[in-house]
């Protein structure tokens, strides 16, 4: 991915009453509709590391940095949570990320295992900074390598996104590719501007108490075993 250019992103607005889809740890504390706002993941670039010698990084690929001496403006973002726009996206994002995908296209139960899956809604409109598309990318001084690079990359995408919303001050969030799913779009919300209302539907572990896994139709993407 290059440089970003400073732009401002195209702003598309995400209308009240759009279901959104989420993938969390059944055993949480906190609510499918909360954002994390105290712990915030540190800004690493994991280029740098030595995998041998040192942990795998925690952060993932947008969420705002809040270090100052790396993007200057990123505190004021606040805290951020990550939706899916379809269950497919949630798939992608929440299941599939980091993971090779297998020939059969079954997803396994271990992949599964602690998880729910959470059905939400906006309660209002809200305005996203748009990442998907090449005319959008194109905008910004980006490809789509923005939302298909892998972990080691996640340090400079980090820094990009910040400072993007920095430069876009209308926009709550953003909105991209799944980079398992390219058909398939995300959002990461931040609550610094003002809070996204949403309001949780349903929510329900992924794998029985049985030790099986939920149901999945084709529809919602690959299987599950």
């Amino acid at each position: 991915m290059g440089a970003y250019n400073g732009n401002s992103a195209n702003i598309d607005t995400i209308a009240a009453g759009t279901p959104v889809w989420r993938v969390h740890w059944t055993s949480s504390a906190y609510r499918p509709n909360v954002f994390n706002r105290s712990n915030i993941a540190p800004w690493v670039d994991a280029r740098t590391l030595d995998t041998r010698t040192s942990a795998l990084p925690v952060q993932g690929r947008f969420e705002p940095v809040h270090d100052r001496a790396v993007c200057p403006g990123g505190a004021a973002l606040g805290g951020y949570l990550y939706l899916g726009l379809s269950v497919g996206a949630v798939v992608a994002e929440g299941i599939l990320r980091g993971q090779d995908i297998p020939p059969d296209l079954i997803i396994r139960k271990r992949l599964l295992a602690g998880k729910s899956l959470a059905q939400l809604v906006l309660d209002d409109d809200v305005e996203v900074a748009v990442l998907d598309g090449q005319r959008n990318l194109i905008r910004l001084g980006q490809d789509a390598s923005l939302t298909a690079c892998t972990w080691r990359d996640y340090g400079k995408t980090r820094r990009i996104a910040t400072d993007i919303l920095t430069n876009t001050p209308a926009a709550h969030g953003l909105r991209y590719e799944c980079r398992h799913g390219r058909n398939e779009l995300a959002l990461m919300l931040i609550d610094g501007r003002a809070v996204p209302a949403l309001t949780v539907v349903r929510s329900a572990p992924l794998e029985h108490p049985s030790g099986t896994s939920a149901p999945v139709t084709p529809a919602d993407g690959p299987g599950m075993r």
